[in-house]
C-alpha cells in the first residue's frame, strides 16, 4: 500500500517530529523512503535580501549570493545524511534529496515525479490571520498533492531550526 514514502524537512528538530511514523510505516509496508529538503534559489536570495536592502535612489551594492547558498547546501546536505543514517540505523530504505525552489512547489513535483504512495510532513496548524500571514506549506502541500499526505502537528515550542 505504501511502497514509496516521501518525507518532507525543512531542518528542524520539529520537522523531524515525523519520523517516528516513517519508521513504523516503513516498517510495516517495506517502503522505500525520501527524504526530501527544499532551499531557497539564487533568484529567491535575491529578492529577498533586495527588499531589506536601500531606500529608494540608493544604490544597492552588489551580492554574491554563492557563498550564502553554497553554505545552505551544504548544511542542507547534511543534515539529510544525518537523518538518513538515523532511519537506516532503524533498518529503513531510504534516499537523500535536496532540491532547490519554492518548498510547496518541490514537495510536490517530487511526490509526482517519483511516485510516492504517501507525503509525510509536519504542520504548525495555524489557521486564520497565522495562516494569512505566514503561509502554509503545508496547505499548499495538501492542497496541491495527488497522493494522501500524513501531517502531524507541532507546537510552537517544539519549532527549533537546526
Amino acid at each position: 500500500m505504501y511502497e514509496r514514502l516521501l518525507v518532507a524537512l525543512d531542518g528542524s528538530k520539529a520537522a523531524e517530529g515525523v519520523l517516528e511514523h516513517v519508521i513504523a510505516l516503513a516498517g510495516a509496508f517495506g517502503s522505500q523512503v525520501t527524504v526530501l529538503r527544499a532551499t531557497d534559489s539564487p533568484e529567491v536570495l535575491l529578492s529577498q535580501t533586495s527588499t531589506a536592502g536601500p531606500s529608494i535612489g540608493d544604490v544597492a551594492p552588489a551580492m554574491d549570493p554563492m557563498p550564502i547558498l553554497q553554505a545552505e547546501q551544504t548544511t542542507a546536505d547534511e543534515y539529510l545524511k544525518n537523518v538518513a543514517d538515523q532511519l537506516r540505523a532503524r533498518n529503513v530504505s531510504v534516499e537523500c534529496e535536496h532540491r532547490e525552489g519554492v518548498a510547496s512547489e518541490v514537495i510536490v513535483e517530487r511526490a509526482q515525479a517519483l511516485g510516492v504512495s504517501l507525503i509525510l510532513m509536519t504542520t504548525h496548524g495555524r489557521s486564520g490571520l497565522g495562516r494569512v500571514v505566514f503561509g502554509s506549506v503545508a496547505d499548499s502541500v495538501l492542497r496541491h498533492a495527488t497522493c494522501p499526505v500524513l501531517m502531524v502537528r507541532i507546537s510552537a515550542d517544539d519549532d527549533t531550526p537546526s
